[in-house]
């Protein structure tokens, strides 16, 4: 019975969140095993899929700053220990759709399941194309649930000691009995990869729609993978793969909607799938974005309006998501982004602005962009980290960001947050910046929580 309480997810549960007209074909609820294509393609677009992780981490990162009103205005209170970095955080009693951890674990056990019942489907010529697409889309979502929760949980790949570092725990199976333990941090990623690499040469090549994900969304989160393992080569190639299927850009220059409360359309081409970040309390509108994170953006750059909304208090918060929460998904714009800066790392300076520059020129007023320049890799690099962080605030990725800009001197930085009296602040590899295991886990699973 312990084990059921990390994933919580037989298959009734499954049943419930799928399309009423599967349900009507099914009179006996509790009798429901799907057997049919049809009937996993409806269990891969239950609402789960559009949740995604990282909330903790994207609360807990420096893009924010309170006000004691403000702070006191969030709904949780381990939010706020999220914000403040105390030692003992903890995820329990949430529901689903704001605990990161039963989310990425429910996706997971759907894609297990689907997985296993694929095996009796015979493919066909006639439902090769459809089975191959469930196959890919199941792998996919599993690998960026388990990526989410790698990046959250876990140590910051280090070669010299991934072999030991402790990851998370890879389920791989639907058999809720199954003994749960974490893996090591080498075990998790590689299991990332491998799933990664069969789903893009299993998914279609063009989206259905945005809810669908399609070969160059697969190749654009084996590039973020690649780019979290410090492996700027693969990163490079995975990029350029994704580059391949998926390229537009969306122009800022024609956006029209400057006022609108979301001038950002979810329908965008240059989201390779949806994803809702999963979080209790919305720290992008109840608090401010970081006085001087808005105070990177120039008066050309197009972000600064469609990003931001300016509030009474004269700071600004955050406007600039493609959906009704904060959008987590993979896009053009980050694949690019990736692109450039691998390109820099690996000495190819003219690349990376190359990049970089097709990217911006759609950032910025086109008849005031003046493309950046920069006389070596290094001036490059840093370029495009401002510019990343710019572009890519509220996805869920500066927490990782920070844990691995941290181990070089140069870009560490020692996190400080004054709230009313107080002030806290989080060093550069603090062991604060791995996650506590949500302690349900532990005590139910005997999961090895992490040290601090």
């Amino acid at each position: 019975m312990k084990n059921k309480l990390l994933f919580i997810i037989p298959i009734v549960f499954f049943c419930f969140s799928c399309k009423k007209d599967w349900l009507e074909e099914k009179q006996d609820i509790k009798l429901i095993v799907p057997t049919t294509l049809n009937d996993l393609d409806l269990l891969l677009n239950v609402n789960e899929f559009q949740y995604d992780g990282r909330g903790a981490g994207e609360t807990s990162c420096d893009d924010y700053e309170f006000t004691l009103e403000q702070f006191n205005q969030l709904n949780w209170g381990f939010d706020r220990d999220f914000i403040t970095w105390k030692k003992d955080r903890n995820l329990d009693n949430l529901p689903i759709q704001q605990n990161e951890w039963k989310c990425a674990y429910t996706q997971i056990q759907i894609c297990n399941v689907v997985l296993k019942k694929l095996v009796n489907v015979s493919r066909t010529e006639k439902n090769k194309n459809d089975y191959d697409r469930i196959y890919g889309t199941a792998l996919y979502h599993r690998a960026k649930q388990f990526l989410n929760m790698v990046m959250s949980f876990s140590k910051y790949y280090d070669k010299t000691t991934s072999n030991v570092d402790l990851g998370i725990p890879l389920k791989l199976d639907d058999d809720i009995s199954e003994e749960i333990k974490r893996a090591t941090v080498e075990q998790t990623y590689r299991q990332i990869i491998e799933d990664l690499k069969i789903s893009a040469q299993n998914l279609p090549v063009s989206q259905v729609d945005y809810s669908r994900v399609a070969k160059g969304g697969a190749f654009a989160l084996l590039a973020r993978t690649f780019l979290f393992m410090d492996q700027y080569g693969e990163a490079k190639r995975m990029a350029d793969s994704s580059l391949k299927y998926h390229s537009f850009i969306q122009d800022f220059n024609l956006i029209t909607n400057l006022n609108g409360s979301r001038p950002l359309n979810l329908q965008s081409k240059e989201i390779h799938v949806r994803g809702i970040m999963v979080k209790p309390s919305s720290n992008a509108s109840t608090g401010r974005i970081n006085s001087s994170l808005y105070g990177q953006y120039e008066q050309n750059d197009l972000r600064k309006t469609l990003f931001f909304r300016n509030e009474q208090d004269g700071k600004v918060t955050f406007r600039g998501h493609f959906m009704n929460n904060l959008f987590t998904g993979t896009t053009t714009a980050e694949v690019l982004l990736i692109l450039a800066e691998c390109k820099a790392r690996l000495g190819d300076t003219n690349g990376a602005l190359q990049a970089l520059n097709t990217l911006e020129i759609r950032r910025y007023k086109k008849t005031e962009f003046i493309p950046f320049t920069a006389s070596n890799e290094h001036e490059a690099l840093k370029i495009i980290l401002k510019e990343r962080r710019k572009e890519l605030l509220t996805r869920g990725l500066r927490w990782q960001d920070l844990k691995r800009l941290n181990r070089d001197p140069e870009f560490a930085q020692t996190l400080v947050r004054k709230i009313g009296n107080e002030t806290y602040s989080l060093s550069p590899n603090d062991s604060k910046y791995v996650l506590p295991i949500p302690q349900f886990v532990v005590n139910f699973n005997k999961v090895k929580q992490n040290e601090y």
